[in-house]
């Protein structure tokens, strides 16, 4: 397995990971199949475009993509100090190799060689016990529950903000 950052000449094999992930579990994204399906390439390949602000790596298998976290960051300089992750997502057959947490150290590995990053922030939906489980077992802690934080075909969903303290040892 590889793991690498994505550049926009990836865009092909993000695009179709990114649509079944969003088909595989839709209570761990925003966008629906239909919004995310309606987005310009253009647009889709600027997530690929690596910048002090944001990167996505990507976890291949025999040249497939089977994995993909991101990483953003806004430049605002009240809140530069943090970055959110974003887009987490492994291929239900490549769960079990521990690919998530391999993705997981890149970025944790990129975002400290920022010197003014200090916090990565992420949120869970609160019914899958299993990427809970990875982000603490990673250092993250609960930092409280967004009720209702979505709804999706009329039933909300609870999604638990967690924190990982780059500066805290």
């Amino acid at each position: 397995m590889k793991i690498r950052a994505l550049t926009p000449a990836d865009l092909a094999s993000y695009r179709q990971l990114r649509l079944e992930s969003i088909r595989d579990s839709p209570s761990s994204f925003v966008p629906t199949h239909e919004e995310e399906s309606a987005l310009p390439a253009e647009q889709m390949a600027a997530r690929l475009k690596e910048s002090p602000f944001q990167v996505t790596y990507g976890a291949f298998q025999d040249e497939v993509l089977v994995g993909v976290v991101g990483l953003l960051r806004d430049a605002r300089s009240k809140i530069c100090h943090r970055a959110t992750v974003v887009g987490v997502y492994v291929t239900p057959q490549a769960r079990a190799g521990g690919i998530a947490q391999r993705l997981f150290e890149a970025v944790i590995a990129h975002a400290r060689n920022i010197p003014e990053l200090v916090q990565l922030d992420l949120k869970v939906n609160t019914i899958n016990p299993g990427a809970r489980a990875l982000y603490a077992k990673l250092g993250f802690v609960s930092c409280g529950i967004d009720h209702r934080a979505m709804r999706i075909e009329g039933k909300f969903h609870d999604e638990e903000r967690m924190a990982l303290y780059l500066d805290v040892i």
